[in-house]
């Protein structure tokens, strides 16, 4: 079964908005916007939300790689986790985890990123950093990370181990899932550790968007924006109305070109 199929009209609906954003923002290669959407479903399904942490003690030690000791203590208390894993980091005050953990897309996370991505979009997501869950403010941040990201990728000399030199250039949409799955996970990393995860991935999320990659191609263009209907209204009735004053009102009569359109 395709993986298109097992989405929600929800999901879709996210998607189509997510490849409108993408194109506005100037990423236009269907290689490229495949990709980040690969990225999108395996860390928020197209739903934005917010990181919980509910996390048990095995499952602390796998993701934050901390001892098991540690982990008994924050099992089963979301706040305290992220304070302890995110606070004092990237912006954050030492309580401040929980309030600037991961939201919408692509998960967005410390404070500095929520001022940074915030100003270029032009919200203040500081303030008020569930917006970030809203679906409109969610793509933009998710466009506006990416950018900013593949831009550093391609200035620390790792983009063109994915055969790319900007987030517009990739040939396949398998390089530039892994490519996105870079920028995601933190430019620092080695190209060789994103590679690695195609063959040995004990968490899942690279098999999950490579698994997904061709499909989300596929939707690039077959989920498409709709203009309301109000809007395709008024401009199917401006035509008429113009087709009208044209064939009738003697305008025609006087410009051949006009003649040969309307006859």
């Amino acid at each position: 079964m395709s993986y298109l199929n097992t989405l929600t009209n929800e999901q879709k609906n996210n998607i189509a908005i997510l490849v409108d954003e993408a194109k506005k923002a100037g990423i236009t290669n269907p290689n490229s916007i495949a990709g980040m959407l690969a990225i999108v479903s395996k860390e928020s399904k197209f739903r934005p939300k917010s990181e919980n942490f509910n996390y048990k003690a095995d499952r602390l030690v796998e993701v934050f790689k901390i001892s098991p000791s540690r982990a008994q203590q924050l099992a089963g208390n979301p706040e305290a986790t992220a304070n302890a894993m995110y606070g004092g980091k990237n912006g954050n005050a030492a309580n401040e985890g929980w309030k600037y953990r991961g939201r919408g897309f692509n998960q967005l996370t410390f404070k500095g990123n929520y001022k940074k991505y915030g100003d270029i979009i032009g919200e203040d997501i500081v303030s008020n950093p569930d917006k970030v869950n809203e679906v409109q403010t969610a793509a933009k941040v998710l466009i506006a990370y990416n950018k900013d990201r593949m831009a550093d990728l391609a200035k620390r000399g790792k983009l063109k181990e994915y055969n790319a030199t900007n987030i517009n250039d990739f040939k396949n949409p398998q390089d530039a899932t892994l490519a996105f799955y870079h920028v995601t996970s933190g430019n620092g990393n080695s190209v060789a550790k994103i590679k690695n995860l195609v063959h040995n991935d004990p968490l899942g999320g690279m098999t999950k968007a490579l698994n997904n990659v061709n499909d989300l191609l596929a939707a690039t263009g077959k989920f498409v924006k709709k203009k309301p209907i109000l809007t395709i209204a008024i401009t199917a009735l401006v035509v008429v109305a113009t087709w009208t004053l044209i064939k009738y009102s003697g305008v025609g009569k006087k410009n051949k070109v006009i003649q040969k359109i309307t006859n």
